[in-house]
């Protein structure tokens, strides 16, 4: 089997399988993996015009050692006879700055874990295997998103099943290819069809079965008509309840030798019905492997990637913008995803435009359609956006015991609990709920009526945590005391920074750590209070309601907006991006593929982009902004 040709964003072109790739770490920077050849066949196809080296970007590993362990779990079952367990590549709702964004999940499905089994399963990942090496192992993989949904459960299964046998033919598994389409187009004929599909797989290696879009197992439509006249469609209740109970005994008792990893475009809907699958025989809820991918990445790992994206993108006409990497919303997927709209899409001629673009005319609509189909499975929708929406609040929180399974799921692995609620400390997530929802907490009718605040200056203030130059940074804020023209004390006292400083989202801790350890510096130094000030405002722009971010911007002083308008803010923040990047080696004589990492626990929470901030100015000026009860 091989892996689809990719294209010099690092994603998949269009097209068959040309070539097995597995995953070479870097030797300059232990997180960051290059998919390479397997062999010379493979090596002929990845050096095809057009066509570069794609890369992986895995912070200490734990996303590798988690795949690896699952692939460790598959063998043991596999050779115990026994059903494998299904792989669920989960992400949080994919918001970014107001919108949607690319979570990487798909990629995570059909290019990294295809590499790391090929590697695992060539001995290379360092674990001793029991007995012989396993064969070289097969990946099928199935988009639902085409698959028949207004023709019934036996339409649906009947189009995944010609799926599965068009990607058997085209890695010439004429046994399977081969499977007998039933005449009869019923949901059970379909899926003992299904189920004689995989028992033609080879027996002797693994066959993974790569599902994305599964959400569209229950999605089942039907048509709604009145006066004789079609009026569209809607759900199809009793279909989605028949498809439950199918996709969980596909899922749960597949022969050995097949192992299923599937992800979605709507998580929530997904996780909505498998909570709502029952239980009799084995709960599917309780029954699967998952892994998460966290919200949020650090800065560093960032800037790595955008160094490869750069290097990908040199020969483009136009170049890529160099201010698109902090314009993005702080994902690696979105940032490369953005970087093939530059190249193929003519309509934005700037990267505001095309973040704004891709935001309003593709993900935000998205994240709607995907809420409201989840709340229509869970019910009760304005409790539940109630309690979406505590969750996202640093100063309320939710009781995990009222927090329906399905968002637990979805959720509570990126939370963090204190004091017996859990939270999750996800601005951007936050920010686009606001933003699909009405004052009452309804969801919003159409795209139409989405409020944003899509200033160059809110971005850029929601940003400036990013700053880690100590001469550009101490520059600056010389420049903003000097057009201000206020003494320490003239600072502390005017009347936009009282508002940011007494603001409900600085309530906790945030004001009374600045009253009590760094008031008096303050005092001496304006650079400080002007940090402060800067650092206070950013609690409120990324926590805040929309109207109270509104009105934090209008306080805002008009000759420290003047540096905004100016683009000395954004030619800062652009060079932060650009500057050389810290080597992460691994120690000396060690093998990419055999090193050995210490077990990665799990995380109680998302990873926190990494602030630095200029040690020469002292800790009166290096707060954490954007999470509040941390300053």
């Amino acid at each position: 089997m091989c892996l689809r040709l990719v294209d010099t964003t690092g994603y998949p072109r269009a097209g068959p399988p040309a070539c097995k790739l597995r995953l070479r770490q870097d030797s300059q920077n232990q997180d960051l993996f290059i998919f390479e050849p397997m062999d010379t066949i493979s090596a002929a196809a990845a050096a095809s015009p057009g066509v570069s080296s794609s890369f992986f970007l895995d912070p200490e590993g734990r996303q590798t050692d988690e795949l690896q362990d699952w692939l460790g779990l598959a063998e043991d079952l596999h050779r115990a006879g026994k059903p494998i367990l299904p792989l669920f590549i989960n992400g949080p709702v994919k918001v970014g700055y107001n919108g949607l964004t690319k979570s990487g999940k798909s990629y995570m499905l059909n290019e990294v874990l295809p590499a790391v089994a090929n590697t695992y399963c060539s001995g290379g990942s360092g674990r001793q295997l029991a007995g012989a090496v396993l064969s070289e192992p097969n990946f099928l993989r199935v988009n639902c998103l085409g698959c028949e949904r207004s023709s019934g459960s036996g339409g649906f299964l009947m189009s995944f099943l010609l799926k599965l046998k068009r990607s058997a033919a085209d890695q010439q598994l004429s046994a399977a290819a081969s499977t007998p389409v039933p005449s009869n187009r019923s949901a059970a004929a379909m899926a003992d069809a299904i189920q004689d599909f995989m028992r033609r797989l080879p027996r002797d290696r693994m066959n993974f079965l790569l599902i994305d879009e599964a959400q569209s197992f229950y999605l089942m439509e039907r048509p709604v008509s009145g006066d004789g006249l079609p009026h569209g469609s809607t759900l199809d209740v009793t279909a989605v309840l028949y498809m439950r109970r199918i996709l969980k005994e596909l899922l749960l008792d597949s022969p050995r030798w097949v192992a299923w990893a599937v992800t979605g475009s709507s998580m929530a809907t997904l996780w909505a019905n498998v909570a709502a699958t029952p239980t009799n025989g084995f709960s599917l809820i309780m029954h699967h492997r998952r892994l998460n991918l966290s919200p949020t990445v650090s800065m560093d790992a960032l800037q790595v990637a955008w160094k490869q994206l750069k290097a990908q993108a040199a020969t483009w006409n136009p170049p890529l913008p160099r201010d698109l990497v902090w314009r993005s919303p702080p994902q690696i997927a979105m940032l490369a995803n953005l970087c093939q709209e530059w190249r193929y899409s003519r309509t934005a001629s700037t990267a505001t435009e095309l973040v704004e673009q891709t935001m309003t005319q593709k993900l935000i609509p998205e994240v709607l359609a995907d809420l409201r189909m989840v709340l229509q499975v869970l019910g009760q929708p304005p409790a539940q956006l109630l309690l979406l929406r505590e969750l996202l609040d640093p100063l309320a929180g939710v009781e995990p015991a009222k927090l329906p399974l399905a968002f637990k799921v979805l959720l509570a692995s990126f939370a963090t609990e204190r004091d017996g609620r859990l939270y999750l400390d996800y601005p951007l997530l936050a920010q686009v709920l606001q933003a699909v929802t009405t004052e009452s907490g309804e969801l919003l009718d159409s795209i139409s009526a989405v409020q944003s605040i899509s200033s160059k200056m809110f971005r850029e203030l929601v940003d400036s945590e990013n700053f880690d130059s100590y001469k550009d940074l101490h520059s600056l804020l010389e420049d903003m005391a000097s057009a201000l023209a206020l003494t320490p004390d003239g600072l502390l006292e005017a009347d936009w920074f009282i508002h940011v400083l007494d603001h409900l989202r600085n309530s906790r801790r945030s004001k009374a750590n600045f009253e009590r350890n760094y008031r008096a510096q303050a005092r001496q130094d304006v650079k400080v209070g002007l940090r402060w000030f800067h650092g206070l405002l950013r609690n409120i722009l990324s926590h805040g309601s929309i109207s109270e971010q509104r009105q934090a911007l209008q306080v805002y002083p008009s000759k420290l907006a003047e540096f905004h308008s100016s683009g000395r803010i954004s030619e800062v923040l652009t060079k932060t991006y650009d500057r050389p990047i810290p080597r992460r080696s691994k120690a000396p004589g060690a093998s990419a593929a055999a090193t050995p990492r210490a077990q990665s626990q799990p995380r109680a929470g998302p990873v926190r982009p990494i602030l630095h901030l200029a040690k020469r100015l002292g800790r009166a000026a290096v707060v954490q902004p954007r999470y509040l009860g941390r300053m």
